[in-house]
């Protein structure tokens, strides 16, 4: 199930000053208080709605230390990450 991760205040008032990736959203790095990173992140409506190479959002709005733009592009609504089945040639034909 997919979840939405809300960032923290001070980094949404940042990104609405940002330009956006895409219309609609941004394209981020999250930086966790653990230290971890996650270089590229879909920021929509304040809150994570999706992290490169993840099916969901693995952490809680609580880890987040702070949200960045990058701006480094993937095409996350089809699912790049994920390897692409060919069509059988009966279901092309």
């Amino acid at each position: 199930m997919k979840r939405l991760v809300p960032i923290p205040p001070e980094s949404n008032n940042r990104l609405k000053r940002d330009q956006e990736t895409g219309i609609g959203y941004h394209i981020v790095s999250v930086q966790l208080k653990d230290g971890r990173c996650f270089e590229q992140a879909v920021v929509s409506e304040g809150c994570i709605i999706q992290v490169r190479g993840n099916a969901d959002v693995l952490f809680s709005p609580d880890e987040v230390a702070s949200v960045a733009v990058s701006h480094k592009r993937w095409n996350f609504r089809e699912y790049s990450d994920r390897p692409r089945c060919e069509k059988s040639r009966a279901a092309t034909t």
